[in-house]
């Protein structure tokens, strides 16, 4: 096994991009942009510890990786999560659209559910006037957001015209099969004007690997998104992605950010208000346990007027896991009347679990209303012992608070379904019985 320092792994990354190229097929706009944002990558570096922005983000395990370009692999079907019969379903394998996992049948109107690639076979122009439009400043700065453009093979692509509504849940599946493979998958969400859309994006697998995802989403004037962000990849993996929304007029958005998985998770998400009157909802919960390190880097700009965000970041933490969670809102100079609060608590289950928070408010306006806070403790040992004079025994008390703690984040998701899973996820991954 090769074991890279990190000059190595960008030495590896070189070599592997000149070998990736000459198998690809992509129109100019798309070569053109590979490369472009190889040059990026090649410029910026692997980050550090030293850096501001990575100082809570050690990818030094990244760096025993005998990396490997992703490769295709057979999965059982019964290992995919499945939410009906009537769930629109893409499934990718190590990023490669997978038709036979996947349901497609019965879509409305002129909707567009689909693998990028077949997407460009068919409809290139239409791909290639969406895909990788402009990135917000911070994720342009980001290395694994570069990587994912240079280097994504296929990836989901979900497009609904003005006025169009979808009923049923559209549910994305990016499995991962280890072998110490580098997969970076690309979705691209895009929703015209009063179309309406609720999308479950999961990310999971077992063995060891590195993803970096990047989700580009656009959501139009007088237009709704209910997105679900779903990560439970293998706890020996590591989960390095990216997230960026731009929202229209009056336009509202709510994200629910769940991450129980890997090693190493790190999730960027910039969302761009620049529309007057639009709302973005961001719920997020990590759990996390053993050595595991959950970090999420939020960002929503408040460019125009009369704007509103709400952040509501959970973390329940045990054993020596880590979390951060680094929340700014910025209010434009022309952005009035702007409301804008979040809200971080993290639970601590262990001693030796640490969670860390850095809630910022970057204000260039006026009469504007904005608010954040943050709280980290431990469980009240006074409530668990009223709860055990009620006969119920140690682990059940302490189950019952933790879930009373985190379900107020899955009282916001309003697919019964992906709701229990998530309550199961959270037993399994703490050891509860609930």
């Amino acid at each position: 096994m090769t074991i890279f320092t990190a000059h190595a792994l960008r030495d590896y990354y070189c070599s592997a991009f000149v070998d990736f190229m000459s198998k690809r097929r992509d129109p100019d706009s798309i070569t053109k942009s590979r490369y472009i944002a190889f040059e990026r990558f090649k410029n910026l570096g692997l980050p550090n510890r030293h850096q501001e922005d990575w100082r809570f983000t050690d990818l030094s395990a990244i760096n025993k990786l005998s990396l490997q370009l992703p490769a295709d692999a057979s999965v059982d079907f019964t290992t995919i999560p499945n939410f009906g019969a009537l769930t629109h379903r893409l499934v990718f394998v190590n990023g490669r659209f997978i038709s036979k996992l996947s349901n497609l049948e019965m879509l409305p109107g002129k909707v567009a559910i689909n693998s990028i690639g077949q997407m460009l076979e068919t409809t290139a122009t239409l791909v290639e006037s969406l895909l990788d439009r402009t990135p917000p400043p911070g994720l342009a700065q980001h290395p694994f957001a570069a990587l994912n453009t240079a280097f994504w093979e296929d990836g989901a692509f979900l497009y609904l015209p003005c006025g169009m509504i979808v009923e049923n849940p559209i549910h994305v599946v990016f499995y991962s099969t280890g072998g110490d493979m580098a997969v970076h998958p690309r979705l691209l969400l895009v929703i015209e004007k009063c179309a309406r859309a609720n999308v479950i994006v999961e990310y999971l697998g077992y063995g060891c690997y590195l993803n970096s995802p990047v989700a580009e989403i656009h959501v139009g004037d007088e237009a709704t998104l209910e997105y679900h962000h779903i990560q439970e990849e293998s706890l020996q993996s590591f989960h390095i992605g990216g997230i960026r929304v731009q929202q229209g007029h009056n336009s509202q958005t709510r994200m629910h950010l769940m991450s129980f998985g890997g090693q190493l998770a790190r999730t960027d998400i910039e969302v761009l208000l620049e529309g007057e009157k639009a709302f973005c909802l961001l719920n997020s919960l990590i759990i996390a346990r053993g050595i595991q390190t959950e970090n999420l880097y939020a960002r929503i700009e408040h460019s125009q007027k009369s704007g509103t965000s709400q952040q509501s970041l959970k973390s329940v933490l045990d054993g020596k896991a880590c979390s951060l969670f680094n929340s700014t809102i910025h209010v434009c100079p022309n952005a009035q009347k702007t409301d804008a609060h979040q809200n971080i608590r993290n639970l601590l289950l262990s001693r030796q679990a640490s969670a860390n928070s850095s809630p910022r408010l970057e204000i260039f306006s006026d009469d504007i209303k904005c608010g954040h806070g943050s709280s980290t403790g431990f469980l009240d040992p006074m409530v668990e012992f009223y709860i055990r004079t009620r006969g119920i025994d140690a682990a059940q008390a302490r189950a019952m608070l933790v879930y009373a703690f985190a379900n107020d984040i899955f009282n916001q998701v309003h697919i019964e379904q992906l709701r229990e899973r998530l309550s199961c996820l959270l037993a399994d991954r703490l050891k509860l019985t609930l």
